[in-house]
């Protein structure tokens, strides 16, 4: 078989086999395949490239922050109930910064009295923005549900984050300790830069979370309210994870297996960090650079990092990885 066509000189056809035409079209698949890794790996490159960006606006409103409050801004803000949980309004640190990252019109809208949950919070809790999103997260929602703790009931709903502060080592899934965190952000405490005994260049401030593990709020934690971890089915955290991260003794992009456990907090990294760049993930530090972190970076020196004083727990024992009820 082949295609032909007339010569006009002497008559004859001429024309290509149908050989020629498989080989032609084998040779632009392969060009093709060629292409696209390094395609895909130029997309990846501008995705981190707007990641890291992004991280580097929050930290610089961090920092203007700092200079007028002469503290970096508290993770989140609740009054504590007697069995230590969270009664609320809880605004988070992303919030307190909205003036800084040119969001003054969010900003004016915020109520710090006003519940987070409540209808007249809705307007802020439902604005999502894109300097709060990784591009790289294929699975993520801008808006997401936040389920209650004690049951099947959704709460709210609210704008979702790739981005959480850094709580330190200690889970803030844990009711009884979370007013002991030993990182730079937790529950209604403002940390000022001189606390920061390992200097502001070896303390983290936020990372990246990926909704492969669980999905990030932007502006708050709504009290009695859980993360749902999307790695194990059936298993969350408790509500600060929405804003805060801590560090595991396994690390960070953490890859765990479905397996059959209780429901609960137990065994659960929704609260951990995680992204979808190749190798590792962006971590802001509080001098505010942007740093790009491998995920075979030894744990124990993520743990240090993480810490106000480079000592995980603070003298907290045994915190990582305990049921926090």
């Amino acid at each position: 078989m082949a295609v032909i066509k007339p010569n006009a000189k002497d008559g004859r056809y001429d024309g290509f086999t149908l050989v020629e035409i498989l080989v032609v079209i084998a040779t632009i698949g392969i060009l093709v395949a060629l292409m696209l890794p390094a395609i895909q790996s130029t997309r990846e490159a501008a995705r981190k490239t707007q990641c890291a960006n992004n991280l580097k606006q929050i930290g610089l409103g961090m920092h203007n922050y700092m200079l007028n409050h002469q503290a970096f801004p508290p993770g989140y803000i609740s009054e504590v109930l007697a069995d230590h949980d969270d009664a609320g309004p809880g605004w988070g640190w992303a919030a307190s910064i909205m003036a800084f990252i040119e969001e003054t019109s969010i900003r004016e809208q915020i109520d710090f009295n006003e519940p987070i949950r409540s209808a007249l919070s809705e307007p802020v809790r439902m604005t999502s923005l894109p300097m709060f999103i990784c591009p790289s997260d294929d699975g993520f929602e801008r808006i997401i549900d936040i389920p209650s703790k004690s049951s099947t009931r959704i709460i709210c709903k609210m704008a979702a984050s790739s981005y959480v502060a850094s709580a330190g080592t200690v889970r803030p899934t844990c009711k009884l300790c979370r007013d002991k965190f030993d990182g730079v952000f937790g529950r209604n405490r403002a940390v000022k830069p001189k606390e920061l005994q390992d200097g502001l260049t070896k303390t983290l401030a936020v990372g990246e979370r990926a909704s492969r593990w669980s999905r990030p709020a932007l502006v708050g934690v709504v009290p009695n309210s859980k993360i749902l971890d999307n790695q194990k089915p059936g298993l969350y955290a408790a509500g600060p994870a929405y804003v805060l991260g801590t560090t595991f003794n396994e690390g960070f992009n953490i890859e765990s297996s479905v397996d059959e456990m209780d429901h609960g907090t137990i065994g659960t990294f929704a609260e951990s960090y995680g992204s979808q760049h190749p190798g590792g993930a962006f971590f802001l530090f509080c001098d505010a650079a942007v740093h790009f972190v491998w995920d075979d970076a030894d744990p124990a020196i993520m743990n240090a990092l993480s810490t106000r004083d480079g000592n995980p727990h603070s003298g907290v024992e045994r915190i990582i990885h305990e049921n926090p009820f």
